[in-house]
């Protein structure tokens, strides 16, 4: 964190009397999230050979290109080997690594990391579908497939298209606004069939370094904190929980940039100057993007419409907070399906900047930036590609959760909304 942006988010804290919440949006929890990655912390740290794919810790452009990692014009084959001991091990905690094996089209990669993902929307123990995390280098501090440190493996249990992560973010990408990739793999487990997944790409440090040009900040997860059942705390500003946002790349500073937004943010909400001086801490260009393109995909389980679902990076270059979306398997959703309102936000930062005439005017431009950005990635022509690509896989799923009326009906749903989503924003945003 730059001295500016520490002093800045200091004298905040000062000035605002702490971190207590004073925002008035009072809404009632009472939709229940969908899913969250993270979970406790690491297992044990005791192999010692390396896997032959390696690269330097460091981050660089030199590192090697992990495209076609990435590539949706086909669908990738991943073989996982779990050793009985980590079998058993997983069925006891789903959340610790432990030992096991990946090849992906082909390339072995030996000891590797692998746990199930998922909390209260899509978590699935291995006798059913799981969601996975395959972390390359939890037993061999070096060790990187393509440079990458991991990849996620979502099951689509709660989306039967198999279709919205992949065209979710083929469109934030499309509006420039940083997200992970997706592309399409069959997963076998000991040589059993798991079906058709989704590959997601982590966001970790590769990541930073892929979309911000000073990967060093600070990125925190904003996801709601689950302590089992259906107990759990939605994450957002102004609410006095910043010190359970997770850190996940960059330095430990006490939470004291998160801070600062909910300090700004419960100070100003509602005066004359909320929009200038939450400038000085929150990007409002990116969000305002960002925000668009959630609405556009209809991420009901966004930051938006649920404080859900997000990660918090500041950018070290000016240290202001960006909003970086995540998880989109309940997307391509009406509000009205969870009881929300584009017209009234449940994140708080969004509801705040509804209400303030100048930042929803800035949001309503981002807004016809998107729609322009939506028309020229051509989303009906990216539907009909990977509903042809994935179409026999998905049908063939010998895991999946849905009828195969039920995928067709899915996928039906996605095809007119990419037909007609852009007409919606158009309307909704008076364009």
């Amino acid at each position: 964190m730059s001295a500016p942006f520490r002093c800045l988010i200091l004298s905040l804290l000062s000035a605002c009397g702490g971190l207590q919440p004073q925002l008035p949006i009072q809404l009632p929890d009472t939709s229940g999230p969908g899913d969250n990655d993270s979970g406790p912390g690491p297992g044990p740290d005791t192999a010692d050979t390396a896997s032959p794919v390696i690269v330097e810790e460091t981050v660089d452009a030199h590192t090697p290109d992990d495209a076609h990692i990435f590539s949706t014009d086909r669908i990738h084959e991943i073989a996982l080997e779990i050793p009985h001991d980590s079998w058993s091990a997983l069925g006891g905690d789903p959340y610790t690594y432990q030992p096991g094996r990946i090849t992906f089209d082909g390339e072995t990669v030996d000891e590797v990391g692998v746990r199930l993902r998922g909390k209260i929307g899509s978590f699935r123990t291995l006798t059913g579908k799981p969601k996975l995390k395959i972390d390359f280098n939890r037993f061999h501090e070096d060790q990187r497939f393509y440079g990458l440190e991991s990849l996620s493996l979502n099951n689509s249990v709660v989306d039967c298209s198999y279709l919205k992560e992949a065209m979710a973010s083929h469109l934030y990408q499309a509006a420039e606004v940083p997200t992970s990739r997706a592309a399409f793999a069959t997963v076998s487990v000991n040589g059993a069939d798991y079906g058709l997944y989704i590959i997601i790409e982590t966001q970790d440090d590769r990541f930073l370094n892929r979309n911000w040009e000073d990967p060093s900040g600070n990125l925190y997860d904003g996801k709601y904190v689950w302590y089992g059942g259906g107990s759990y705390t939605l994450l957002d500003f102004a609410e006095g929980n910043d010190t359970l946002y997770q850190l996940e790349e960059g330095e430990d500073v006490n939470h004291v940039d998160i801070g600062g937004v909910s300090a700004a943010l419960s100070y100003w909400y509602a005066t004359d100057q909320f929009y200038t001086q939450l400038g000085e801490v929150v990007d409002w260009p990116a969000i305002h993007r960002a925000w668009a393109v959630e609405q556009w995909v209809g991420q009901n389980d966004g930051y938006c419409l649920n404080k859900n679902n997000n990660r918090v990076y500041f950018d070290p270059e000016d240290g202001k907070a960006e909003l970086v979306p995540w998880d989109y398997d309940y997307s391509f959703l009406n509000d009205s399906d969870w009881g929300r309102s584009w017209a009234s936000p449940y994140g708080n930062l969004a509801y705040a900047c509804a209400v303030d005439a100048t930042c929803r005017a800035d949001w309503q431009a981002a807004a016809a930036e998107v729609v322009e950005a939506a028309d020229a990635a051509d989303m009906p022509a990216r539907y009909d590609e990977w509903a042809t690509l994935t179409h026999d896989a998905a049908m063939a799923d010998p895991r999946r959760e849905c009828s195969a009326a039920s995928i067709d009906a899915y996928r039906g749903h996605v095809d007119g909304w990419v037909d007609g989503r852009s007409d919606y924003m158009r309307s909704f945003w008076g364009l």
